[in-house]
């Protein structure tokens, strides 16, 4: 699960607005195209074994010659595969974000967009440990003239973005079967586990108390 919780610096590459039918109502809705580089340690937050797949070491116990670059060259610095037809397409969807955009020096102007889909994500490794990541953020909450102004001015532009996920609440004691299954208590079902079990002797000493008062009984009526 991606999560950037501290702000995150990207540039903001393109900007879509749109309409979207929510039943017979039709809702503003936007798009936005981002461009992050970054170390590509970050990578396993978008698929944990990605790093792994596009990154490699091929020092041979040397740092070799290093690019300069402002991204920090980490214990990975080689593509796996130097040929291969970059960016990779990843099959990546995260539903239900939270995405602050700010774009000026207080955070009080960032634009918050809700329930946000984030999507299409594209990588492209670069030599020497750093990746470009783009992706797409979608969102028809609450879209005003004010959001899709305001990010339409800042198109190609760098930004800062926190990207976070709802915290799932989780019942504070252990279910038990009455709140998996209500209404079941003192039923048959619930009858049935109540009721004691008889041993082998048991049964044998009922069932020959209720053979000698069938034949008790019988014998009377014949008399």
């Amino acid at each position: 699960m991606l999560e950037l919780l501290e702000p995150t610096t990207m540039k903001l590459a393109n900007v879509q607005a749109r309409v979207e039918k929510h039943g017979d109502e039709d809702v503003m809705a936007i798009d936005l195209s981002v461009v992050w580089n970054t170390n590509n340690r970050s990578l396993t937050a978008i698929q944990k074994e990605l790093r792994n797949c596009l990154f490699c070491d091929r020092r041979q116990g040397d740092d070799g010659d290093q690019t300069e670059m402002d991204l920090p060259v980490d214990e990975m610095p080689n593509i796996r595969v130097p040929g291969m037809d970059y960016p990779v397409k990843l099959d990546f969807q995260q539903v239900g974000a939270r995405v602050e955009v700010a774009y000026g020096i207080s955070e009080v102007s960032a634009i918050v967009l809700n329930l946000c889909k984030v999507g299409k994500m594209r990588v492209t490794p670069i030599e020497g440990g750093s990746a470009e990541v783009k992706f797409s953020i979608s969102s028809s909450a609450d879209i005003d003239d004010h959001i899709i102004g305001t990010l339409s001015v800042l198109q190609q532009r760098e930004i800062s973005i926190k990207l976070t996920m709802p915290e799932v609440e989780q019942p504070s004691a252990p279910l038990t079967e009455d709140d998996v299954f209500p209404g079941l208590a003192g039923g048959p079902l619930d009858s049935a586990k109540s009721t004691p079990k008889l041993t082998k002797a048991q049964k044998a000493a009922a069932a020959k108390s209720a053979t000698e008062e069938f034949l008790g009984a019988h014998k009377d009526g014949e008399e």
